[in-house]
């Protein structure tokens, strides 16, 4: 991985503006042209054939008003029950299409947003916090899964039925129509004002609340340091003030939302308030008959629930519009960091490593690494050795390509072909399941015996011994494992990945002497063949290395080979001595480097 990058990363997470927004939509609905058209063919006959009801009781009331007789008042009520039926069925059939097409497509739209997560830098993550990301994954796809499920086929039966049903008042009489247009421009004030205010406000509401998510996430983290410096107090205020400005913004906007509603009711009231008089007028003149009033009346009733339900879901639209915003801008974030094919990925051949210049600093402030430079040659080994705060760890991390430079470059293989890194560090990560799920995240189409054999090549016999095998499951929830073990599960995975470069950050700092002198061999059938970075949490791990460098306060103090490093009597050989002479552990390797 190369990089050149000057400023610091960004402190928040993109979203994508409107247009991109639906442009995103389009193109994802327009792989389905041909079921979206059934679907909203299907939700338009349905909406014709209940529209057919007021027209059908102007007619009864005609057929009632003139003696017309039962024969024909009967017929009139069973076209009626039989419009009602086949809009019913229509409109269901319609609506379970369109829920289904829309769910598929935003299935795929959220494993399209989980893989690009997944795959970011891990410093875009940390700066915008991690709140940011569960918030996206999980509240914005909630509100939009909510809205395509249940406000969807509303809207669009809603708007089906208010063209139609204009179109029904246009062809009793013109001028009915025209009465009922009246509360247009009230509709129109509504929902601009509304639409106008709303966007923002739900945006807020999302960033509060994920604000206030991220306080919550790292008093988590960070309990043991929050219960020992006793800042408790302090937390609980910090979470308390954002939650009190997440909760100001859901009350303005639950304040527009009823302004919005009473306007909506008034421009119901003032519009059938004119179809009726128009409709007494022209019924007492004898330009329309008492059936045509009243199918007029009852079509333009019929306008409040659909107009209601179009105009009062916005309130979803908008917030489902949100997190739509929220969603496609971490999608396009792939573009910016593509992920490569497991197949392009892979080197075939061992790769350098070289590192030019590098600085690093963590917030853009705290300095950790200063114009490093170093090369590790194809296939060869190199032990990073410092003392506490040196940025042994903050180089290893780069080098794994987890996070990039402020300044210089990073090369591992060819810049055009970069070779896959795997890290393993003291803070292995077991995950639910069973021991082959944890297993098989290395090479998801591994077989059993694969599974086995990187087991035992790991030094892990152990877990092929265990109850259920490689079908235990792992964690609280089944057969919990001491660090050692882990480790030997996070070096079976690297067996599995087979990668061709290796990064290992203290991957034994946290076993016991029982397991060390495993993982020790295990380490060693890891590390053979492949191009190698250790932190060495032992001078031992250095000794063996093909080439140490030495780093004090992020910046290279020398490098060398073992013995020539040794020869030249700096800081590597006083490390050297003062371990000799302050001996070694129980297992016979030297102390912990400070």
């Amino acid at each position: 991985m190369t990089s050149d990058q000057t400023t610091p990363p960004a402190t928040a997470l993109p979203v994508a503006d409107a247009r991109r927004t639906r442009a995103e939509i389009l193109r994802r609905l327009r792989t389905h042209h041909r079921r979206l058209g059934v679907a909203l063919l299907t939700l338009l006959g349905g909406t014709a054939a209940t529209l057919a009801t007021p027209p059908l009781l102007g007619g009864i009331v005609d057929a009632v008003a003139e003696g017309s007789g039962r024969g024909q008042v009967a017929a009139l009520g069973l076209a009626l029950v039989a419009a009602t039926a086949v809009g019913a069925v229509l409109a269901y059939a319609g609506g379970r299409m369109l829920v289904a097409l829309v769910q598929e497509v935003l299935a795929q739209l959220r494993e399209d947003v989980f893989e690009t997560a997944v795959h970011l830098p891990v410093n875009t993550l940390e700066s915008s916090g991690s709140s940011d990301v569960v918030s996206r994954v999980t509240r914005d796809v909630e509100a939009v899964s909510e809205a395509a499920s249940d406000v969807l086929p509303e809207v669009t039966h809603a708007s089906f039925t208010i063209g139609l049903s204009l179109v029904g008042l246009a062809v009793l009489d013109l001028r009915l129509a025209l009465a009922g247009l009246v509360c247009l421009p009230v509709h129109v004030y509504a929902t601009r004002q509304f639409l106008r205010r709303s966007h923002r406000v739900y945006g807020d509401i999302r960033r509060l609340e994920s604000a206030r998510g991220q306080v919550v996430v790292e008093a988590v983290r960070g309990a043991e340091s929050i219960v020992a410096y006793r800042t408790q107090g302090h937390h609980l205020d910090d979470l308390a003030e954002r939650s009190v400005r997440a909760i100001e913004r859901q009350r303005d906007g639950v304040k527009l939302r009823n302004r919005f509603t009473g306007l909506l009711n008034a421009a119901e009231l003032l519009g059938l308030a004119a179809v009726l008089v128009t409709g007494f007028a022209l019924f007492g003149s004898g330009a329309v008959t008492l059936g045509a009033a009243t199918a007029a009346a009852l079509y333009f009733h019929r306008l409040f629930g659909p107009v209601g339900a179009l105009l009062g879901s916005l309130d979803d639209i908008q917030r489902a519009t949100v997190g739509l915003s929220r969603l496609v801008g971490i999608t396009d974030l792939g573009g910016r960091h593509p992920v490569r094919p497991e197949s392009e990925a892979r080197d075939p051949g061992r790769p350098d490593i070289d590192v030019k210049g590098v600085s690093y600093a963590y917030d853009g402030t705290r300095p950790a690494l200063r114009e490093v430079t170093l090369r590790v040659p194809a296939g060869t080994s190199l032990a990073l050795v410092g003392a506490s705060g040196s940025g042994k760890s903050t180089l290893a991390r780069l080098v794994a390509g987890i996070g990039t430079p402020d300044r210089g470059s990073v090369t591992v293989g060819s810049p055009d072909a970069p070779a896959s890194r795997y890290l393993v560090t003291q803070e292995v990560h077991l995950f639910g399941g069973t021991l082959a799920d944890n297993l098989r995240l290395a090479r998801p189409g591994a077989t059993d015996d694969q599974l086995s054999h990187a087991l035992r090549e790991a030094g892990a016999d152990w877990a092929l011994n265990l109850e259920d095998g490689l079908d235990t499951v792992l964690g609280p929830a089944g057969t919990p494992l001491d660090d050692g073990s882990v480790q030997h599960v996070a070096l079976a995975r690297v067996l599995l990945a087979d990668p061709p470069v290796v990064v290992l950050d203290e991957a034994t700092a946290e076993s016991g002497p029982q397991t060390r002198t495993l993982l020790q061999g295990a380490l060693a059938r890891v590390t053979a063949g492949r191009t190698c970075v250790v932190v060495a949490h032992r001078l031992e791990q250095a000794r063996l290395a093909d080439r140490v460098l030495v780093l004090r306060g992020g910046e290279v103090a020398e490098q060398g080979t073992h013995d020539e490093l040794l020869a030249a009597g700096g800081a590597y050989a006083a490390l050297w001595a003062a371990y000799h002479r302050t001996g070694r552990d129980d297992d016979g390797a030297p102390p912990v480097s400070p």
